[in-house]
């Protein structure tokens, strides 16, 4: 039978120690390097969230003015449409029923007589210089104002039905500009349509404006 010296024993004792304590340090490594990548991980996905944050508030604030630049350019171009509309509007009904008018005599009465009918009267207003420059302007602000529509075609979540406002105010704003470009139709149903778009551009603009809300804070 073969016995062990103490020696022997020793450092078989000695060996297992030292063993343990190598797996007890490759332990801690492996959960140091666990935390650290789950702290990576936690810390990229905040500065992403960060970054997703800041992102959506420098879209929210910008597609806001895109709303208000929009609202005004229509506004203008609209008061513009509507005045140059219930001015051919008074031409075409003083032209037809001879009714004297400081703003109306120099299409209706050219040359200090009636024109032959309300075609001549009309030929005569949108001929005039002060109306090519009205159009212009006008055909000017609808270039702007379909740049601008393009901008907000994807609204940031929370704008959504400010699009949908702004798409019914554009709608109510393009036929009341073309009205004004392109007078069609008779006396009666001009009249009528033009009404009808001023009223439907009123309302939406009216909506838009209480729907626009403040801008995110810079926080």
């Amino acid at each position: 039978q073969t016995t062990e010296s103490p020696d022997n024993i020793q450092q078989v004792e000695v060996a297992g120690i030292k063993l343990k304590n190598k797996s007890k340090k490759i332990a801690i490594i492996s959960i140091i390097a666990i935390l650290i990548c789950i702290i990576a991980i936690f810390g990229i996905k905040y500065i992403n969230d960060i970054k997703a944050k800041q992102a959506h508030k420098a879209a929210y604030n910008e597609y806001i003015d895109y709303l208000e630049e929009s609202q005004f350019l229509m506004l203008d171009g609209g008061a513009d449409a509507e005045s140059l509309c219930n001015l051919t509007i008074n031409v075409w009904h003083n032209s037809i029923y001879e009714e004297r008018d400081t703003k109306t005599d120099p299409y209706t009465r050219k040359n200090g007589y009636w024109v032959s009918d309300f075609n001549e009267a009309l030929t005569n207003l949108y001929t005039d210089s002060s109306t090519k420059n009205t159009i212009s302007n006008i055909e000017s602000n609808q270039t702007m104002v379909k740049d601008l529509i393009k901008k907000m075609q994807n609204p940031p979540e929370g704008l959504e039905n400010c699009y949908t406002t702004v798409s019914d105010l554009y709608s109510a704003y393009k036929t009341l500009t073309d009205l004004a470009i392109n007078p069609s139709g008779s006396y009666s149903s001009f009249s009528s349509n033009k009404s009808t778009t001023v009223s439907d551009f009123m309302s939406a603009y009216d909506k838009l404006d209480n729907q626009i809300p403040e801008k995110l804070s810079a926080e």
